[in-house]
């Protein structure tokens, strides 16, 4: 951006107007010091608002609330003291009944409540089940809210790089315009030939196609921050780039357990408790049921009223009971090695988002002193151009190469900023 800088702070060299962008383009500093141009004052939304903005337009957060509601309503399943649902049943049979030496209408009627029972230590080994499954529910929740902040990250430093590119690029637009002004001067006073000014007019038309390019990017970025925020408002470049100022050492010592592991460990104890409740399980839960029977023989004829009580004990030696205690032994079988395999990734992903930190943090100083040797090659060979020393073609290449410096810094920068935001997540830590 040195070049640039040369350039635009250069009076004679620059109109008010470019002078104007030119303190603009010093004063956001690649992003580092000032919102978004976007970003109006009072109307930027911080990143926790973004996050929970995004959250409520996220299917999968639906998905993930939903787990919840149905695991708090286990734990209120496992509580009860029936088993399964109560239910009432009522029958009434008429017919003939025979009797003595002679034949009358007679009628039946039976009303019970069954209820089915809880076995020996089923009760205990289903409700710490049901609570296993409420902390996973809510560890996957955790996570998921994690993921959508990711995505919120992603999405504020993508619009917040492409906005640096475009003023770039605005910047480069005004210059060349300048530059190919002042080449048809000289042109017409005889001072440079006529294929300097169809090169600088050539170069005028590769930035202004830079800067629609630029202009698209920006948009498509806004536009996918609007879907997945809902938000008109623009991202605060000043809060992303904080999180890339914060202590990575102290972030990472002060970090409990992120959300993926928790998630991993609750996987694992539920299905541990899933297991204990089927093998306490017969399958169908004993059933008990009391009633009353009343017996009229026939027309006129007094009742019998009789205490009707039943128990129905199923036996638990059937194939279902095996498939059962199979499924869930797969399922304990298979988050133990998940937990196993989130806990190399974690520490992989620590590690990596460690050591991609500590590159940016040179790659982003060396792009720094790069663009800062160019820049000062810039004025020299300005000042050449300006003696007649050099040609306008190897001027051109000089800026067009201090171009490409100055976006790759602000690609760095971004990179460098990802890089933080990108710990955060592994670390588990919302905006």
């Amino acid at each position: 951006m040195n070049f640039l800088m040369n350039f635009l702070m250069n009076r004679s060299s620059l109109p008010p107007r470019h002078r104007r962008r030119a303190g603009i383009l010093l004063a956001v500093g690649m992003l580092a010091t000032v919102p978004s141009a976007f970003a109006v004052e009072g109307r930027t939304p911080g990143l926790a608002r973004a996050v929970d903005a995004a959250w409520q337009r996220a299917a999968e957060a639906r998905r993930a609330e939903g787990e919840t509601v149905r695991a708090a309503t286990g734990r209120r399943i496992a509580r009860s003291f029936a088993a399964d649902e109560p239910a009432l049943s009522y029958t009434r049979t008429d017919g003939e009944w025979y009797g003595g030496s002679r034949a009358a209408e007679g009628r039946e009627t039976e009303v019970a409540l069954s209820w089915p029972l809880w076995m020996p230590g089923q009760r205990g080994a289903a409700l710490r089940a049901a609570r296993a499954d409420v902390g996973w529910a809510d560890a996957n929740l955790a996570l998921t809210r994690l993921e959508v902040a990711g995505k919120v990250r992603e999405a504020a430093w993508d619009i917040a790089v492409r906005q640096a590119e475009l003023e770039l690029v605005q910047a480069r637009v005004g210059f060349m315009k300048k530059l190919a002004e002042d080449v048809d001067r000289r042109v017409g006073a005889g001072d440079l030939a006529r294929s300097d000014a169809l090169a600088a007019r050539a170069d005028l038309l590769e930035a202004e196609a830079e800067r629609a390019d630029a202009q698209r990017g920006l948009r498509a970025a806004q536009a996918e921050w609007r879907v997945l925020t809902g938000l008109e408002e623009m991202p605060d470049a000043n809060e992303i780039e904080n999180e890339s100022h914060l202590d990575v050492d102290k972030l990472v010592a002060d970090a409990g357990t992120p959300p993926v592991l928790a998630a991993a460990e609750q996987a694992v104890q539920r299905a541990e408790g899933q297991l204990t409740a089927v093998r306490r399980s017969l399958g169908t839960p004993p059933e008990l049921a009391i009633g009353t029977k009343k017996e009229v023989p026939g027309p006129g004829l007094p009742g019998e009223n009789s205490l009707t009580v039943e128990l129905r004990v199923p036996l638990g030696l059937g194939a279902r009971r095996s498939q059962l205690r199979a499924q869930a032994q797969t399922e304990l079988d298979a988050s133990q090695a998940e937990l196993t395999l989130a806990r190399s990734r974690q520490a992989a992903a620590l590690e990596e988002s460690r050591l991609a930190i500590a590159l940016a943090d040179q790659q982003l100083d060396s792009e720094r002193q790069r663009t800062q040797l160019l820049g000062e090659r810039s004025r020299l060979m300005q000042r050449a151009f300006a003696a007649g020393e050099i040609d306008l073609a190897e001027l051109l290449r000089t800026l067009r190469t201090s171009t490409e410096a100055d976006a790759s810094l602000a690609r760095r920068h971004a990179e460098h900023g990802l890089a933080h935001a990108r710990l955060l997540q592994v670390i588990g830590m919302l905006p």
